[in-house]
């Protein structure tokens, strides 16, 4: 488990989504967005998503950038069988780490599935390749480094590195199960008690026209040394725009402020986030 004496606040995350198959458009990735919107419920802030292939060093370069400059990783994709998963072998070469076969993860596997594969009809070739998903990053010197711990009933190990990184499947329902039940417990205690808040306001204006508004009332607000984010996303279809200001809850008096301003200036009126994610802008006046 991670260590319960961990001082460091998660305030910012980065996600790691190693696989070909997303890059060569085999598979659409689902689990970077999930995991933005993770990040938003729990308060803290997402940096960085990187896509990247199967390649060794691109992932161990990716590992090290990350860690460098993120409190909260997670990475999803590449701990199978085949020859192309090697993000164990590559984020333990990353941070200098070791391999080893855990007995614990083959057990657990062969208790959950073990009815339902007859591996006692494998060759060695197919016995070597299974085995390859139980060789863990593991630090012979610091015991603490390296932790697996389990989610619900699944056998797949959540592999914890320095506190930070968590290596993840890229199975969409055990990546959402793995993070949910199982890192959140974990990280919850250390990240910000404060949440981000969103607000909506929708105009029929082209984006050029919202544009200087928008420039201005960021400049501001970093002049403030605040949080405040905001955004511009044009349906064009409907000929409306919205504009999107997120921050944290402290910053609620400046975002109504912003709110506000923007109804004022653009002639606009504030939607809902159900309106905005459904696009449902009917009411929008002329």
């Amino acid at each position: 488990m991670l260590n319960s004496l961990r001082r460091m606040s998660i305030k910012s995350a980065g996600c790691i989504i190693i696989g070909d198959e997303v890059l060569n458009s085999k598979i659409t990735d689902t689990n970077s967005r999930f995991f933005a919107k993770y990040c938003y419920d729990l308060g803290v802030d997402l940096r960085k998503i990187s896509i990247i292939s199967d390649e060794e060093d691109e992932i161990i370069a990716t590992v090290k950038e990350f860690d460098s400059k993120f409190d909260f990783i997670v990475t999803s994709g590449g701990i199978g069988p085949t020859h192309d998963d090697i993000t164990y072998s590559s984020i333990a070469k990353a941070y200098g780490l070791s391999l080893k076969h855990d007995q614990f993860a083959y057990d657990k596997c062969l208790e959950k599935i073990g009815d339902k594969i007859k591996f006692n009809t494998f060759t060695q070739e197919q016995i070597d390749a299974n085995l390859r998903m139980f060789l863990l990053p593991y630090d012979p010197n610091d015991s603490n480094f390296v932790k697996t711990y389990y989610a619900n009933d699944l056998w797949v190990p959540i592999v914890n590195i320095n506190n930070k990184l968590n290596i993840l499947p890229g199975i969409p329902r055990l990546f959402q199960e793995l993070l949910t039940d199982g890192i959140t417990p974990h990280v919850k205690p250390f990240v910000p008690k404060t949440k981000f808040l969103q607000y909506y306001v929708a105009a029929r204006l082209p984006e050029s026209q919202v544009a200087p508004l928008l420039g201005r009332l960021q400049k501001e607000v970093i002049e403030k040394g605040l949080s405040i984010k905001i955004g511009s996303y044009p349906h064009v279809e409907k000929r409306i725009n919205t504009v999107c200001i997120t921050g944290k809850e402290e910053e609620n008096e400046v975002m109504r402020q912003l709110v506000a301003t923007t109804i004022e200036e653009l002639g606009g009126e504030e939607i809902s986030k159900e309106e905005e994610e459904g696009h449902s802008h009917s009411h929008i006046k002329e």
